[in-house]
C-alpha cells in the first residue's frame, strides 16, 4: 500500500535474489534488480476551507459569531 492516503507516498517491496527453489542466492546481477520502492500519489490533502465571520448575535454583551467550515 501506499504509505500515504494523499499527497507524496511511497510503494515499498522487498526484492530478494533467490534460486529456482526459492532459496536464498547472491548471483544475480545488480544491474537488473527491480526497483524496491516508487512514489505514489492519491491527490491533494484534504484542508479545512471556512468562509469569514458573520455579524455577532448580540449588540452588547455575550454573543456569538459564526462562520461556514467545511473539509475539502
Amino acid at each position: 500500500q501506499c504509505s500515504s492516503t494523499c499527497a507524496g507516498g511511497f510503494h515499498r517491496r522487498a526484492v530478494v535474489c533467490q534460486d529456482e527453489e526459492g532459496r536464498s542466492a547472491s548471483y544475480c546481477d545488480e544491474a537488473t534488480k527491480p526497483p524496491e520502492s516508487r512514489h505514489c500519489d492519491s491527490g491533494p490533502c484534504p484542508r479545512w476551507n471556512y468562509g469569514n465571520w458573520g455579524e455577532c448575535t448580540q449588540t452588547c454583551g455575550d454573543g456569538i459569531k459564526t462562520r461556514l467550515v467545511i473539509c475539502q
